[in-house]
């Protein structure tokens, strides 16, 4: 394992409960469109609730939500599905409005692990299921836009996670061999997609997956990105 993290030298994150607390942030989006929408669309708010696995009574995502692993415009066609007065285009794009103004929680501060890990020679990048739109105001917003070196959304056209070639896009750009990059993320998605494309496959555990869903398709373990910066050790390149 040591040998393998010595010869890291690019870092890919997940968005979304790995830069981000997940439930903070989407459980908050989903309480406020399925009431918006409900409220304009008079489709009851138990069957937009229900096409998206989401538990009113807890104010939660359920484990298998297509919210938590899936792409906004999944996202959006399971919504769809129950609103077929709505057009499509313009129900995901409304969507996508409300992600760019839902806050988010950064797991660290993140600007400062970013600049940590920059003045060691890493370079980063981000790869999300997410719309990239929304990805890059959330990035914008906690200052960290700026410090990467390649940004992908579901609908940049590298194609969406658990393929890998999302990831090997960002291979591509910053020039790095695939086992010279390790995937950082919070899903099987990710682990699955590092895994395809030959990368280290770095878990962490501020998503919604436990460390026995995660543990045997990952390379390694972490609480959370806040651990990245002691276990890397690297000279600039």
């Amino acid at each position: 394992m040591t040998k393998k993290l010595a010869a890291i030298k690019g870092l890919l994150f997940d968005k979304d409960g790995t830069l981000f607390d997940f439930e903070k942030t989407w459980n908050s989006w989903t309480s406020r469109i399925l009431c918006e929408v409900s409220e304009q669309s008079d489709v009851s708010i138990d069957k937009l609730a229900e096409s998206i696995d989401f538990d009113l009574k807890t104010g939660k995502l359920l484990p298998q939500s297509i919210v938590i692993a899936g792409t906004h415009r999944q996202v959006t066609a399971a919504l769809h599905s129950k609103l077929p007065n709505w057009n499509f285009d313009d129900l995901e794009s409304y969507l996508l409005d409300i992600v760019i103004e839902t806050p988010q929680y950064e797991v660290v501060p993140l600007r400062r692990l970013f600049m940590n890990l920059k003045s060691k020679g890493f370079l980063i990048g981000v790869m999300t299921n997410d719309a990239e739109k929304g990805a890059q105001a959330h990035l914008a917003a906690v200052g960290i836009l700026d410090l990467l070196d390649f940004l992908a959304g579901s609908d940049t056209g590298y194609g969406c996670k658990p393929a890998p070639e999302p990831l090997l896009a960002f291979a591509e750009a910053t020039n790095l061999k695939p086992d010279e990059i390790a995937m950082v993320g919070d899903s099987l998605h990710d682990l699955q997609a590092a895994d395809a494309a030959g990368m280290m496959r770095i878990a962490v555990l501020t998503g919604m997956a436990t460390e026995s869903q995660l543990e045997n398709y990952a390379d390694l373990v972490l609480p959370s990105i806040a651990d990245l910066s002691d276990l890397l050790s690297k000279n600039s390149v």
